[in-house]
C-alpha cells in the first residue's frame, strides 16, 4: 500500500511536506508551521486512546505519524521505520545508519492514536486472528472476559513488557476517561454521531 501511494508523488514539489501514518493515527497540525521547521524529519508524539474515543491510555507515548519533505524521502517504508529517538551529533553510528537520525524534530502534542475501537465481538475476532493469536489463546481470555475489560475500561495487555514475556497478557491497567479538550475538533463537533463510542458516566 505504501509503495502504491508513492505513485501519487510525481505531481508534488520537492519542498512539499509528506506525512505518513496508519489510519488510526491522526497528527495534530494545529500549532505547526512547517515553514519554520529546519530539521529534515518530523515525528509526532501521540496519545493513545483505547476501546472508546475518550478513554486515555496515559504514560504510554505513541510515535505514530512521521513527515519529511519530498526531497528527503527515500521511501515510505524508510520513513515509517525511522527510530523515534533524536541521536546526538557525536554518535558516529548515525553516519552509517539509515534509521538513526540526529536531524529530526519531535512534536510533543502530536495528535491521537485510537486503537481497538471495536465491539467486544470484533475485538475478540481480531485477537484470535492476528499474528500472535496462539499467545492470546494461551492467555485464557474469553469473549465474556473481554466484554468485562471493555465495560470497566481495563487494558489487559502490558505494552511496556517485551513481546516474548508471557506475563504481558496479565495486565490490569485502568484507563482514564477524559473530557473533550483531549480530543480532535472533528470528534467533539460530531460527538452525537459517534456517541456509542464514548465512555459516559452512566456506563
Amino acid at each position: 500500500q505504501r509503495q502504491k501511494a508513492a505513485t501519487t508523488l510525481k505531481n508534488i514539489e520537492l519542498e512539499d511536506w509528506i506525512i505518513i501514518n496508519d489510519i488510526d493515527e491522526i497528527p495534530n497540525l494545529k500549532n505547526i508551521n512547517f515553514n519554520e521547521i529546519k530539521n529534515k524529519i518530523v515525528i509526532f508524539r501521540q496519545q493513545i486512546f483505547y476501546y472508546k474515543f475518550n478513554l486515555l491510555y496515559p504514560n504510554v507515548p505513541w510515535f505514530g505519524s512521521k513527515a519529511c519533505k519530498k526531497k528527503y524521502l527515500k521511501s515510505f517504508s524508510w520513513l515509517n521505520n525511522l527510530k523515534t529517538k533524536k541521536y546526538p551529533i557525536w554518535r558516529l553510528d548515525t553516519l552509517f545508519s539509515k534509521n538513526k537520525l540526529n536531524n529530526l524534530e519531535i512534536i510533543n502534542d502530536g495528535g491521537w492514536h485510537f486503537t481497538n475501537i471495536k465491539t467486544p465481538e470484533d475485538l475478540y475476532e481480531k485477537f484470535k486472528n492476528f499474528g500472535h493469536h496462539d499467545e492470546f489463546d494461551d492467555s485464557g481470555i474469553t469473549l465474556e472476559k473481554l466484554k468485562e475489560y471493555i465495560d470497566n475500561g481495563i487494558v489487559f495487555y502490558n505494552h511496556k513488557l517485551d513481546k516474548k514475556n508471557p506475563q504481558k497478557w496479565n495486565f490490569d491497567y485502568k484507563l482514564k476517561r477524559v473530557d473533550n479538550s483531549f480530543l480532535p475538533k472533528y470528534l467533539v463537533d460530531n460527538k452525537s454521531k459517534y456517541i456509542n463510542w464514548f465512555k459516559t458516566l452512566n456506563d
